[in-house]
C-alpha cells in the first residue's frame, strides 16, 4: 500500500487528537463559571494532558507487541467514551474524571499515527509528509478555537465533546479498512512494573508543579524521588524495559526529545493562557479570542509546512530548530510588553512550527526498526509531557503574582490585578525559549539523513 494511502488513513486520527487540544481552550472561562471551578480551572486541560502523557509509552510498547491497529482501536474507543462522559458532566470532579478517561485514550492517537507514518516513510521524505501533517493540523487546530467559541456561545460548551463521536467513528472505519497489514505482532514480555512506575513518576511531577494540588509539596517531592529511584532500578533489570537505555545513545535522539518537550511547553502556554488573558483582562468574548488564536495556529502550520518541505529538499534540520526557538523567544518577550500582540503571535507560531518537523526527522533517522514503536512513543511522550508541564508552570507563575485568597474568583478580578500574573507567565516562557535555543546550538548535532526506510 502506498504511503499516501496510509497517511490518508491516519490523517483523521491526527486531526482528532489535535482538535481536542485546541477546542477546549476558548470555552474554559464558560466551563469554569458554570461548574464553579475557581483556581482548579486549568485542571480541565491538565487532567487530559496528564493522562495522555502517562500512557504514551504503554501504547508504543503494546503496539509493538499486539499491532498498531489494535491499539489504535482501543485508544479511540477510550477517547470516545471519555468524550461522552465529559459532555454529560454536571460538576467539576465528574468532568475531570471524564477528562482523565478521555486522555487515557487520546494518549495513543497521535503517537500511534506518527508511528504508522514512521513505519512506512523514509526519514528523508518525512519532511515532505510533515507538510501534509501540518495541513491536517491547520484544519483541526484552526477549527478548534473557532468551534469552541461557536459552540459555547450558540449551543453549549458540551458540544466540544459531542463533536468527537462522528469523527471517531469515521477514523475507526478508515484504519480498520486500510491498515490491517500493519497489525503485526511480536512476542516479548511487557515491562508492567516499569510502566506503572513511569506513570507514577509522570503524575507526581505534574502534581508537584501544580499550585492547585492539596497534598504538601514535601510529600510529593519525596514520593517522586522514591518512585524515580525504583524506576531506574527496575529498568536496569528488565528484560525488555519500557525505557530502553540504549535509545539515549542514538545520535540526536535524547536532545530531540528534550527540545520537543520545550517546544510544546511554549505552545501550550500560549494556547491556554492567552485566551484567558484576552477574556479576563481585556474583556473579549470567547469567539473573539478564538479568532486571535487562529493567527497563532495558522503560523504554526505555515512554519511546519515550509520547514518540512525545505528539510526534505536540503537534508538540513539544525538551522530550522535554532531559528524557530529564536523567533519564539523574541515573540514571547513582545507579548510580555503587550506590544503588537497579533504580530508576536504570528512570529511565535512560525517559530514553533519550524521546530517539530525538524526534530521528527532527527528522531526517525536515529531509530532502528525494532525500536521504532517505543522510540516514537517516547518522543511523543516528551511532546505531551511538555504540554502538561507548560500548563502547570504557567499556572504556578500566574498564581504567584495574584493577591492571597483570590484564586477562587479569577474571572471577577480587575485587569490591573490580573496583569502581573500574565506578565510573569510570558517572561518565564521567553526565558525557556532562550534556554531551548542555547541547547539547540550546543547539543544538537548534524547527521546525514537516510533516503530509504530501514
Amino acid at each position: 500500500m502506498s504511503p499516501k494511502t496510509i497517511f490518508s488513513s491516519v490523517a483523521l486520527v491526527i486531526a482528532l487528537g489535535s482538535l481536542e487540544k485546541s477546542i477546549v481552550t476558548t470555552p474554559l472561562p464558560m466551563i469554569g463559571a458554570e461548574l464553579h471551578a475557581g483556581a482548579a480551572l486549568t485542571w480541565v486541560v491538565t487532567a487530559y494532558l496528564l493522562a495522555a502523557t502517562a500512557v504514551l509509552p504503554l501504547y508504543g510498547k503494546l503496539s509493538d507487541l499486539f499491532g498498531r491497529v489494535r491499539m489504535l482501536n482501543i485508544g479511540i474507543g477510550l477517547f470516545l467514551a471519555g468524550s461522552v462522559a465529559c459532555a454529560l458532566s454536571q460538576d467539576l470532579p465528574t468532568l475531570l474524571a471524564a477528562r482523565v478517561l478521555q486522555g487515557l485514550g487520546g494518549g495513543g492517537l497521535i503517537a500511534l499515527a506518527f508511528t504508522v507514518i514512521a513505519d512506512t516513510i523514509p526519514p528523508r521524505e518525512v519532511g515532505k509528509y510533515q507538510g501534509y501533517i501540518s495541513a491536517v493540523y491547520a484544519v483541526s487546530s484552526i477549527a478548534g478555537p473557532l468551534l469552541g467559541g461557536y459552540f459555547t456561545e450558540q449551543l453549549s460548551w458540551r458540544w466540544i465533546f459531542w463533536i468527537n463521536l462522528p469523527l471517531g467513528a469515521l477514523a475507526v472505519f478508515l484504519i480498520n479498512r486500510n491498515l490491517k497489514q500493519l497489525n503485526v505482532r511480536r512476542h516479548s514480555r511487557f515491562d508492567w512494573k516499569g510502566a506503572a512506575l513511569l506513570i507514577t513518576v509522570t503524575t507526581l511531577t505534574l502534581l508537584l508543579l501544580s499550585p492547585e494540588t492539596a497534598l504538601p509539596a514535601v510529600w510529593l517531592a519525596g514520593a517522586l524521588a522514591v518512585s524515580l529511584l525504583l524506576l531506574i532500578l527496575i529498568e536496569r533489570r528488565a528484560h525488555d524495559p519500557i525505557l530502553p537505555a540504549h535509545l539515549a545513545r542514538l545520535p540526536g535522539y535524547l536532545v530531540s526529545v528534550l527540545l520537543v518537550m520545550l517546544s510544546q511547553l511554549l505552545m501550550f502556554a500560549v494556547l491556554v493562557y492567552l485566551p484567558l488573558q484576552m477574556q479576563w483582562q481585556k474583556g473579549l468574548s470567547a469567539s473573539q479570542s478564538g479568532v486571535s488564536m487562529v493567527i497563532f495556529m495558522i503560523c504554526i502550520t505555515a512554519g511546519a509546512f515550509v520547514g518540512g518541505k525545505l528539510i526534505g529538499r536540503t537534508g538540513h534540520y539544525k538551522s530550522f530548530v535554532a531559528v524557530g526557538f529564536a523567533l519564539a523567544a523574541v515573540a514571547l518577550w513582545q507579548i510580555h510588553f503587550d506590544a503588537w500582540v497579533k504580530l508576536a503571535l504570528g512570529f511565535a507560531g512560525l517559530g514553533l512550527g519550524l521546530v517539530l518537523p525538524a526534530l521528527s526527522v532527527v528522531v526517525q533517522n536515529a531509530l532502528p526498526r525494532e525500536d521504532r514503536g517505543i522510540g516514537m512513543s517516547l518522543f511523543n511522550f516528551g511532546r505531551e509531557l511538555g504540554g502538561a508541564v507548560g500548563v502547570a508552570i504557567c499556572s504556578m507563575l500566574f498564581h504567584s503574582q495574584l493577591p492571597p485568597g483570590s484564586a477562587g474568583q479569577l474571572s471577577s478580578l480587575s485587569p490591573q490585578v490580573l496583569a502581573p500574573g500574565f506578565s510573569a507567565t510570558y517572561i518565564g516562557m521567553a526565558l525557556i525559549a532562550t534556554l531551548a535555543l542555547l541547547l539547540t546550538l550546543l547539543a544538537l548535532k548534524r547527521h546525514e539523513l537516510a533516503s530509504i526506510n530501514a
